[in-house]
């Protein structure tokens, strides 16, 4: 399957649309040609090496004026429904959710193996985001919502109406747990009661699990706010800033050695990556900063700081994973959606209230997924998934930013590639046209700024 891609639509998706950009599809998110994996190059011996320390958006509205047509199911405890319809011409008006009252964002202090102070937030960086945290619906859908244990959840059928003229579904299948919605161009699968879910084998993890009642599936209105409808319709991203400059931060540094992997320390190798990652991108016509460009230590709000301060950019960090031996592959994370939780427990917890970073979610996801996407197309390692934390380098970040995580250096074999040259140089090439592809996706909208 083709790795997923971005598509430059209407946020009507109007067939027209969809004709006017056939191809896109396949060749925006690293579609088209594909590298092998590297053969494994050779590696110096390890030394000794020590015990591993285990320290540790919105879619864009509606121009026409007309608010979208809403239903709202909500399920009585008899097993019975309550269906009403909400933006009625003259009866009725938008549901307005109201967010959680602000409160004091709290450090994240748990230890994990990115090192203790790389889930502690600066103070200064953190920010009460006030927007409506459940996301605002993609304007004139038809929506059908489904309220259950007080969370709005959108069905399935309402995914498959609103993006059809786009996508030309054929596929809407619930088969036991199992649930295909797909087409020539894209192939959508979940599982109920699971927060994995697969677009054209990428794989994410959703703030919350799919849910079924009465036989129709639903999704989370947050998932398709935050995550379904920025990436298959990034063009209409709302106030995405045009951009040149990306700024690469090489985790760790110094006294922070990061992971210790089988043939060397994380901050190494992710200084190399970064270091090839800058080539790669100022070839195709970025500006690059680095946070580093030595082997020194920089404090996380250090690096947030540099990245808030480098106008029309981007945020990238690059790190390297650690685990058992059998511990593989490549994720990529994004910041939590406010009012969810992270998708592992050391990530941060719940985002109540929000941080500053919130205010880029749709660019994150989308910035995380053509990165991810292209990653995985190429090298075919263990697909991880695009995952949500409040990393510290991400909660404060007033630009678009991920944190990658190329391979895990506690496993001989992914090591052993990490290690080498070739590895580096070609996973740099795939982030760099990443880049171009993620900016080519939102150019619409940037040309709307």
């Amino acid at each position: 399957m083709a790795a997923l891609t971005f598509v430059l639509v209407a946020l009507a998706c109007s067939p027209a649309h969809a004709e006017e950009k056939k191809g896109f599809f396949k060749k925006l998110f690293g579609g088209g040609s594909e590298q092998p994996p590297p053969p494994p190059a050779p590696a110096p011996k390890p030394a000794p090496a020590p015990t591993p320390s285990k320290t540790a958006s919105k879619p864009a509205s509606s121009t026409s004026g007309k608010p979208p047509r809403v239903i709202i199911t909500t399920t009585k405890p008899g097993g019975g429904t309550k269906k009403v319809e909400l933006n009625k011409p003259t009866t009725s008006s938008p549901p307005k959710t109201e967010a959680p009252k602000p409160v004091e964002a709290k450090d994240v202090t748990s230890s994990a193996r990115r090192g203790e102070s790389e889930f502690k937030a600066d103070d200064e960086d953190r920010a009460t985001v006030k927007s409506d945290s459940v996301g605002t619906l993609p304007a004139n859908g038809g929506w059908e919502i489904v309220k259950i244990g007080g969370r709005d959840y959108v069905t399935a059928d309402s995914i498959r109406n609103f993006y059809n003229p786009l996508y030309g579904f054929n596929t809407f299948r619930l088969q036991g747990n199992h649930f295909w919605l797909g087409s020539s161009k894209l192939i959508l699968k979940a599982s109920i009661g699971s927060q994995e879910m697969l677009i054209n084998n990428i794989k994410f993890i959703l703030s919350f699990p799919v849910q079924t009642s009465n036989g129709k599936v639903l999704f989370s209105r947050l998932d398709l706010c935050k995550l379904i409808d920025p990436v298959l319709c990034p063009s209409h991203i709302q106030n995405p800033e045009y951009f040149d400059t990306v700024v690469i931060d090489a985790g760790h540094g110094g006294h922070d050695a990061g992971a210790r992997g089988v043939y060397g320390h994380e901050k190494d190798f992710a200084l190399k990556m970064a270091m090839m990652v800058r080539t790669a991108l100022m070839q195709r016509g970025f500006k690059v900063i680095l946070t580093r460009s030595n082997d020194t230590f920089l404090t996380l709000g250090g690096r947030v700081a540099i990245a808030n301060q480098t106008p029309k950019s981007i945020f990238i960090s690059l790190h390297f994973n650690s685990g058992g031996a059998a511990a593989s592959g490549i994720e990529t994370w994004a910041l939590t959606p406010q009012s969810a939780a992270a998708t592992i427990s050391r990530g941060g917890g719940y985002n109540m209230s929000g941080v500053t970073g919130n205010k880029q979610d749709s660019a994150n996801i989308a910035l995380a997924t053509a990165v991810h996407a292209n990653v995985i197309s190429r090298f075919k390692f263990v697909d991880r998934g695009i995952k949500r934390a409040q990393w510290s380098v991400l909660t404060g970040c007033k630009r678009p930013g991920i944190l990658f995580e190329g391979g895990f250096v506690t496993n001989a074999k992914e090591c052993l590639l990490v290690a080498s040259d070739t590895y580096r140089q070609q996973v740099s090439a795939a982030i760099g046209d990443a880049v171009v592809n993620y900016r080519k996706a939102l150019s619409t909208a940037m040309a709307k700024q």
